[in-house]
């Protein structure tokens, strides 16, 4: 029985828009409701990358690695923006999974959407950051008045002015006390600024960086920025693209580096890749040996 008959049949009873593509992403095979989604034709689809056709560009590297993902995983959700064949950006909720015998093709369902948000402007607070905007403060630093906000600035202005007199761990982390991880309250560096680094609340992904620096007497400057996982992804590619060519590591060999580097195994790289296990195993070989090191734990010495 031909499977893609059988799966367009299907796929074209089920009202929802449903994409079916192969471990390249290419599109095999789209039912109606995803090309009224997209106002796109069949045949401007088929054939064709999901991440060239529907994603937009800045997002097509992000996309087509969460794509790839799944296939090391049962099921998946992702959560991305398409383009419509006149420009417009719709977000939408994608279940998404493989299927199948060998070769796996992925089933992607559109389960919502709609025109995407807009960025919330939060600020990046001390105990509450967000992203991307970061926030400064300046505090008392006298043992009577420790933490009393002075002045407040967002992305270099002046804002929350009804925070000033009120304590800055009271204020940004509803506490009654000074933060115990506060920069100022650590044991003394042995130069200032003194900055820490920690993860991010549960309000925000990655990390924060608090930096500490006392202005004048009695006085000292906070500031406190979120580098976000799309920042830490970004220098986690850099680095190995820059592994890769000081290496002179093949196009190949860079995949399998930078999936080692994830903490994956020979079989995860191997179906990511579409690749045999023994394949994964000769490339891991070469570029340890390219980049001297004897084994993966070495590897991942030269991240850190």
């Amino acid at each position: 029985m031909d499977w893609s008959l059988t799966a367009s049949l299907l796929a074209e009873r089920d009202g929802r828009p449903i994409v079916v593509m192969d471990r390249r992403g290419r599109i095999e095979l789209a039912n109606g409701a995803l090309t009224s989604l997209l106002g796109r034709p069949r045949e401007e689809l088929l054939g064709r990358r999901w991440t060239d056709v529907c994603t937009p560009r800045e997002q097509g590297r992000e996309v087509g690695q969460a794509l790839r993902a799944v296939f090391t995983s049962a099921e998946h959700r992702l959560e991305t923006e398409v383009l419509t064949r006149e420009g417009e950006r719709l977000a939408v909720e994608l279940d998404v999974a493989a299927v199948g015998r060998p070769p796996l093709r992925l089933v992607c369902i559109v389960t919502r959407a709609g025109p995407p948000l807009p960025v919330p402007r939060r600020a990046v607070v001390h105990g509450e950051p967000g992203q991307g905007l970061g926030l400064s403060y300046e505090i008392s630093t006298e043992l009577a008045t420790f933490g009393t906000l002075k002045a407040v600035w967002r992305a270099g202005h002046p804002e929350h002015e009804d925070m000033v007199g009120r304590p800055c761990f009271g204020a940004f982390a509803h506490r009654d006390t000074p933060c115990q991880d506060c920069p100022l309250t650590a044991v003394s560096p042995t130069s200032w600024p003194h900055t820490i680094v920690r993860q991010a609340s549960t309000v925000s992904e990655g990390f924060e960086v608090v930096t500490a620096t006392p202005t004048s007497a009695g006085t000292a400057h906070v500031s406190v920025h979120t580098i976000g996982d799309s920042t830490l992804t970004g220098l986690f590619e850099a680095k190995v693209r820059r592994l890769a060519q000081a290496a002179r590591l093949s196009e190949r060999e860079g995949d399998v580096l930078r999936y080692l580097a994830l903490g994956r195994s020979p079989t995860d790289i191997s179906t990511v890749l579409g690749i045999t296990e023994r394949t994964v195993k000769f490339h891991q070989a070469n570029l340890l040996r390219k980049l001297g090191a004897e084994t993966r734990f070495d590897l991942l010495r030269l991240f850190f």
